[in-house]
């Protein structure tokens, strides 16, 4: 941009901000001003998700004491007229429209310093009574981030936006500068998010788990918001959370949609009764390591676990009240749900989802080292929880590790057949505690007489005290439309399974999420999302449909992948349990150690014939 035009982005802006309609040394009281960070990325790019919500935006005519500051950027194509790829963008929407302010060159909007620049300007140009800062774009959770711009390839950090925000204003924990923080992105309310805003904002809102690309009801809240100016924080964030789920499910998203409003006052009551938890956990670990950290690790992965990725398998993101509640043996966790209660105002879950409790934490779920210490160099870690993982995954750090598991020795475990010619296998009571999850892996001979992994499954009888796996295999497998798919175990619940499998969905690799409700008997899938280029898993959540091309993605028993044939959905999808044709099939028990270290018995195999299942050793 040259001189003269500079000079006249500085007229026009200065005469917008003192001679406009909407002129913003407002007196009014119960002014409110939202700072709207939005970072297109490929949401936009390639869905126009952000262009979406900013027309869903105007369709609410605002009050003068009311206006919202839009910064955006990030994304390699924008579907909104005017708002360019190449530059950053800032606008202001208010009772007489959308408006441009300035255009400003091109910068990273996952670099600290434009976030840092965009706080300064809404906070030296807009003061208001009420202010809310807004999020949007991809979240990873506490170690993955926010903002992810796909134009230099990179978010902000938790610690990016603590540095901001200290740059930029002043830690207040009585009168904090911002009302709300709304994280309109995936997995971003945690624990540790809310310590590394606590001071600086009364309220967070935000989701556990992948949040859908059509995002919050911005009509109906900003409807709110314009209808009753006087509202505070707290009440906008209620009106969020309450209108979500309705708006998920209008939009065929809601199955595992989550959204919680924290309560940041009360982070000092939860983050002491989170490190009683932690130091007593700790104290107990000492004692018996091994029988401690498998107990804990078998609670840890059999509640809600959020964000699936690609290679990393998880964000390691898991609910914190659940794990506190089916913890045995720890006494300070009904005092840490009860401050999670006071903490969580309010939160809103579909039905795959209903048993988390509003709060998410690190924990590692990879059971990778790597992992840990980016949350040891958060700010918002609990000290007590991070030396506890720490042991967990390494050791005391004096050369003995406190907790060390070879299942090595489990490789080609034998399998032995009882009575009723079902696959066993029996391990001593050393070996049972060195794993915290079994499952079964069922394999097929494919036309190249290549073993190729179907999938795994939970029926299993299991007697942890005696160290007794015995399967309870029934010769069915689910299958699409009369397809055998590929399908996985993510999560075992109490009346609920979930499993995922990779596909090709018209020419794109998706997982998608599908759940086996107990009481129903039925599967029922929730919806395929596309696997992004950093291993994510895209936003938009895509329902299967008549007429869609469909690749299963199976894997060899050198761990090879490879594609199936493609077949084209005939009818609505319908995913059930169909017979396996005769054929021979080879079986495996499946362990799993609190590493993340899998280790597989011996295979055996049995044949089906006529709907007969015989086992062969």
């Amino acid at each position: 941009m040259n001189r003269f035009m500079r000079c006249m982005v500085a007229v026009v802006f200065t005469a917008y901000l003192v001679l406009g309609g909407s002129s913003w040394a407002l007196a009014a009281q119960d002014s409110w001003v939202i700072s709207m960070y939005m970072c297109g990325s490929d949401l936009e790019s390639e869905y126009g998700s952000a262009t979406g919500n900013l027309e869903d935006m105007q369709t609410i005519q605002l009050p003068q004491n009311v206006r919202v500051v839009i910064q955006t950027g990030g994304a390699n194509e924008w579907h909104t007229d005017g708002i360019s790829s190449d530059r950053l963008g800032r606008y202001v929407y208010d009772s007489t429209g959308f408006h441009e302010i300035e255009q400003l060159p091109d910068a990273n909007m996952g670099d600290v310093t434009t976030l840092e620049n965009f706080l300064r300007f809404t906070k030296e140009n807009f003061p208001a009574d009420h202010r809310m800062l807004l999020f949007w774009d991809h979240g990873g959770g506490s170690l993955g981030g926010f903002c992810f711009d796909e134009r230099y390839g990179n978010g902000l950090s938790l610690n990016d936006l603590r540095q901001a925000l200290n740059t930029v204003e002043t830690v207040n924990e009585e009168a904090p500068v911002y009302d709300l923080v709304l994280f309109d992105a995936c997995l971003m309310a945690t624990i540790e998010t809310a310590n590394t805003l606590h001071g600086f904002s009364r309220y967070m809102a935000a989701s556990e788990e992948i949040m859908p690309g059509t995002g919050t009801d911005y009509a109906s809240w900003f409807g709110a918001l314009a209808q009753n100016p006087a509202i505070d924080g707290r009440e906008l964030g209620k009106v969020i959370c309450d209108t979500y789920l309705p708006y998920c499910k209008a939009n065929e998203s809601d199955d595992m949609a989550t959204l919680s409003l924290i309560d940041l006052s009360k982070l000092p009551a939860l983050n002491g009764a989170y490190e009683r938890l932690g130091q007593e956990a700790l104290r107990q670990s000492r004692q018996d390591p091994k029988a401690f950290f498998t107990a804990f690790d078998r609670v840890a992965n059999n509640v809600e676990k959020y964000g699936y990725n690609e290679g990393v398998d998880w964000s390691n993101m898991i609910d914190l009240g659940s794990l506190a509640q089916e913890v045995e043996g720890l006494e300070s966790a009904p005092a840490f749900n009860q401050a999670l209660q006071e903490a969580v105002v309010c939160r809103t879950a579909g039905p795959y989802r209903r048993y988390g409790m509003g709060l998410s934490g690190y924990y590692s779920l990879d059971g990778m080292l790597m992992t840990w210490l980016d949350y040891d160099a958060l700010h918002g870690r609990s000290p007590a929880f991070a030396r506890l993982y720490q042991e967990m995954l390494s050791g005391s750090g004096d050369g003995v590790p406190w907790y060390y598991f070879d299942i090595e020795s489990l490789e080609n475990a034998p399998v032995v057949l009882d009575e009723d010619n079902k696959a066993a296998v029996y391990l001593s009571p050393e070996e049972t505690n060195s794993i915290s999850r079994a499952a079964f892996l069922l394999c097929f001979y494919d036309n190249d007489n290549r073993l190729v992994y179907l999938g795994s499954d939970e029926k299993l009888n299991i007697d942890w005290d005696q160290g007794a796996f015995r399967e309870d295999f029934d010769g069915m497998w689910p299958a699409l439309n009369g397809y055998f798919l590929p399908m996985y175990i993510s999560e075992v619940n109490k009346d609920y399974i979930l499993y995922n499998s990779c596909i090709k969905l018209n020419g794109k690799e998706c997982y998608v999420d599908i759940a086996y409700d107990y009481d129903k008997e039925e599967f029922k899938i929730l919806g395929a999302q596309r696997i992004l280029d950093n291993g994510w898993v895209d936003r938009d959540i895509i329902q299967l449909k008549a007429g869609d091309r469909i690749v299963p993605l199976f894997t060899d028993e050198n761990n090879e992948e490879y594609w199936g044939e493609e077949f084209i959905l005939d009818g609505e999808p319908v995913l059930q349990d169909e017979p396996l044709p005769d054929d021979t099939y080879a079986f495996a028990f499946e362990f799993t150690s609190a590493h993340g270290k899998t280790a597989y018995s011996e295979a055996i195999h049995f044949e089906i014939v006529d709907g007969r299942i015989t086992a062969i050793k």
